[in-house]
């Protein structure tokens, strides 16, 4: 595969598995190219069958492919299906399945795996955090902002 392909796939996908989303950052390397429909099945390096995944996810799918799109057993695909409408994360980090196709999807992918599980939550603490630090900011600001004020004040009072 040349590299320029392999540069537009990692781009495409924002550096995150497509399938479970865990980032480069995160996975601490480059990640790998699913061929979406396996090469043993015709499948070709055409951007739209690539997938940037981890190497778990690769693993997991392995050549595993079902050529109806509309089949209940089948993967999902990270660009072409709309994902919310099949899954969603509950508050424990785990997927839900919202269809059958998710449901065999998440299963076949491992996608509650206990380090993603975790990897989820950590996530949402992290984002947690990061609105609660922006608060604390913003309202500091405000403080410094009204001491401004008042030490303005007290100059004018004490001249």
């Amino acid at each position: 595969m040349r590299l320029t392909v392999r540069r537009q796939v990692r781009e495409l996908f924002s550096r995150r598995c497509g399938y479970c989303g865990i980032s480069e950052l995160d996975n601490g390397a480059e990640l790998t190219i699913d061929h979406f429909q396996p090469q043993v099945a015709q499948g070709t390096d055409a951007l739209e069958n690539l997938v940037y995944c981890c190497h778990a996810c690769n693993g997991f799918k392995g050549e595993f492919w079902n050529p109806d799109p509309q089949a209940v057993l089948r993967l999902l695909h990270p660009l072409r299906d709309n994902l919310p409408e099949h899954f969603t994360e509950s508050e424990s980090g785990e997927l839900v399945a919202l269809t059958e196709t998710a449901g065999f999807h998440i299963e076949t992918l491992h996608l509650n795996r206990p380090q993603l599980v975790g990897h989820r939550l950590r996530l949402r603490q992290n984002e947690r955090m990061a609105r609660e630090n922006l608060a604390f900011r913003e309202q500091i600001e405000a403080y410094e902002e009204e001491l401004r004020s008042l030490i303005e004040r007290l100059r004018r009072t004490t001249s």
